[in-house]
């Protein structure tokens, strides 16, 4: 079975549109959404996220919304599909933000099929 491994030089979850998110209710609040939005650019990228490293500069502080491994556990889907959950929430933002044959889409599958 795969396993969900995070990819270097992505950032792709650093792009997050909460109107695209609709299983973010009743799992953030609202003094999460306000970071969010305080975090964002005007481009809808995090203003912590390096653009040419693509590696984010508060990594050591950042958000618990930000760390994957903690925040997922906040969803029943996850709870009840573990990785396959990341896999598909990567895999479709992925796609959105890049591409779904882009070079970070053929990274993640790679990285995913080697665990």
């Amino acid at each position: 079975m795969k396993s969900w491994s995070c990819i270097e030089n992505c950032g792709a979850c650093c792009h997050l549109d909460l109107n695209d998110r609709d299983n973010l209710s009743g799992v953030l609040s609202n003094k999460d959404i306000a970071l969010i939005n305080s975090m964002k650019s005007k481009d809808g990228w995090c203003k912590y996220l390096d653009r040419s490293s693509r590696k984010c500069m508060i990594y050591e502080s950042r958000p618990h919304f930000c760390r994957v491994n903690e925040f997922s556990s906040a969803f029943k889907k996850y709870l009840i599909n573990g990785d396959k959950f990341l896999i598909d929430c990567c895999t479709q933002h992925i796609s959105s933000i890049y591409g779904s044959k882009s070079e970070q889409m053929k990274d993640f599958k790679s990285a995913i099929s080697r665990k």
